[in-house]
């Protein structure tokens, strides 16, 4: 092990936890260079659910890390419900997924269900593909650190690192060896029974759900597997539940569906989850951060939880590789800013929501379908989160664009033609422009010189739009236009995850390079991950 007094580290970040959370951010930092390790206490990759929808802002993400094509392959767009009456009546109704509203722009309007454990396959797949791995069976069990680093003791020896992440889940071991309390309440009578188990005497094509004065059942089928997750609500009388088993779930069917319509043949996971309203008040406490369900815990209602992880990683990843490379350390902060509003957004509007399924549930099946329907629409979505006031957000243009001011995300503009850069055809959409780990810079309608152009490509690429001589890029279709909304001479600067860092008139051009020198790192790192 290095000296904690030198700066000598086995890794620049240390990553524990390798579940959607900590996965993004390894293919994140793996693909900007940096030197890092990701370690799991488990001594097996995950084969629960868990979660079981993607929503289109984590789509986009696994986009431009190179992880998506997979999990749309495997997973499908929508599952209609299908309502079972104690009479043996069925009454079909469709399904909960909400597509995003066509203002958002996204390659991605429509959430995709699929098991948690296929999404970490194809987060572990491009990890590999760009020289990672996960520890299994590493254990954090102790966490000292200085001024220059980090040291994490494990059962096979201690690890160095320069930052450390804990996306180690909602009983992170690294949020209670660094002191951050998750703050908030534990809701004693929303507790659900789930698991993962198999039945061959239901089709597939549908959400199967049965109603009673006990509370609903439901088996959702999980694709690409012959797995279905089975949900259903512990009343909250009950003051000491049984213990999940196939022998309990099987009871649940045989009392709603009847002894014998339904019979599970086996199960692989089984849980009995309260719901936690918990989360951190700060997700750094030095050069330790937090992400994920170690930073903030909230009910499932939405699919919101493993989503809100992937973008803490997302958010986070661009800012630590930046900061190795020489950015100030302040960026760091910014990940609390921009992140914990986010996080009690999604805590303040799964409560709501799961407090009104759970009011339906032993209800009419009219009742809870239409519960069910309210739980997803555009703010599950995760396309509308704003970064309005970060402190790396130049906000002077808010009242000009007030529909995309800088701070929101990018959206996305297909049928641009021209040539990138470096003189290469380009065919093809703004998010191939900014698929990678650089800044991008639109120049819209604008042919005289800027400052900017002489950024380096691997930090910054600008791209000019138009129909004027000095254009790179035509905008075909219009859609740029439409949707940015640009005056001539515009410029619109994008962060390497997406969003609007600031958008004004070629003459403010010196105020986005003061922005950035705050921040820009001056070189990039030669190590690649361990």
């Amino acid at each position: 092990m290095a000296d904690p007094g030198t700066d000598e580290t086995e890794a620049d970040v240390l990553i524990v936890g390798a579940g959607p959370t900590g996965l993004t951010l390894a293919c994140d930092l793996a693909r900007n260079g940096v030197a890092l390790r990701i370690i799991d206490r488990d001594v097996a990759f995950n084969t629960a659910s868990k979660a079981k929808t993607i929503q289109p802002r984590a789509l986009e993400v696994l986009d431009d890390l190179g992880a998506a094509a997979p999990v749309v392959e495997r997973g499908v767009v929508d599952i209609p419900m299908r309502f079972h009456g104690p009479d043996g009546s069925v009454t079909d109704k469709p399904g909960i997924s909400a597509r995003a509203s066509e203002s958002f722009r996204t390659p991605y309007p429509d959430p995709v269900w699929i098991g948690q454990f296929d999404i970490e396959k194809a987060l572990r797949a491009r990890l590999a593909y760009l020289g990672g791995e996960v520890e299994l069976a590493t254990e954090a069990t102790g966490l000292e650190q200085d001024d220059t680093g980090v040291t994490v003791t494990t059962a096979s020896g201690d690890i160095r690192a320069r930052y450390v992440v804990g996306t180690d889940g909602g009983k992170s071991t690294v949020r209670k060896l660094v002191g951050l309390p998750l703050v908030g309440e534990t809701y004693e009578s929303q507790q659900w029974y789930l698991g993962d188990v198999r039945t061959a005497d239901l089709g597939r094509d549908h959400i199967h759900i049965w109603t009673s004065s006990a509370g609903m059942v439901g088996l959702t089928p999980l694709p690409g597997s012959d797995l279905w997750q089975m949900q259903s609500p512990i009343p909250p009388e009950v003051e000491t539940p049984a213990e999940p088993s196939l022998e309990l779930y099987q009871s649940m069917l045989d009392d709603r569906a009847g002894t014998g319509a339904v019979t599970l043949t086996d199960a692989s996971w089984l849980s009995a989850p309260k719901v936690n309203v918990r989360m951190v008040e700060r997700y750094r406490s030095g050069r330790v951060l937090l992400a994920g369900d170690a930073a903030h815990v909230h009910s499932p209602a939405g699919g919101q939880g493993m989503n809100t992880g992937i973008q803490d990683a997302y958010n986070l990843g661009w800012k630590l590789a930046a900061v190795l490379r020489g950015a100030h350390d302040a960026l760091l902060d910014t990940y609390t800013t921009e992140r914990a509003p986010v996080a009690r957004a999604v805590l303040a509007d799964s409560t709501g929501k799961m407090q009104h399924t759970l009011s339906t549930a032993s209800g009419t099946d009219g009742r809870l379908s239409g519960a069910l329907r309210s739980l997803a629409d555009d703010t599950t979505s995760g396309l509308p989160i704003a970064y309005l006031d970060s402190p790396i957000t130049l906000a002077d243009e808010r009242d000009v664009h007030a529909t995309l001011p800088a701070g929101c995300r990018a959206p996305d503009a297909r049928g641009l033609r021209g040539q990138n850069p470096d003189g290469a055809p380009f065919a093809g959409s703004l998010f191939d422009l900014f698929r990678g780990t650089h800044w991008t810079l639109l120049v819209f309608d604008h042919a005289g010189e800027l400052l900017l152009d002489k950024a380096k490509p691997d930090h910054m690429r600008v791209h000019r739009i138009g129909e004027h001589g000095g254009a790179t890029l035509r905008d075909v279709d219009g859609e740029a236009h439409a949707h940015y909304a640009p005056r001539a001479g515009e410029l619109v600067l994008v962060r390497p995850d997406g969003y609007i860092a600031a958008r004004g008139p070629a003459a403010a051009e010196m105020r986005m390079i003061e922005l950035l020198g705050a921040y820009r790192p001056e070189t990039r790192p030669t190590r690649r991950p361990v």
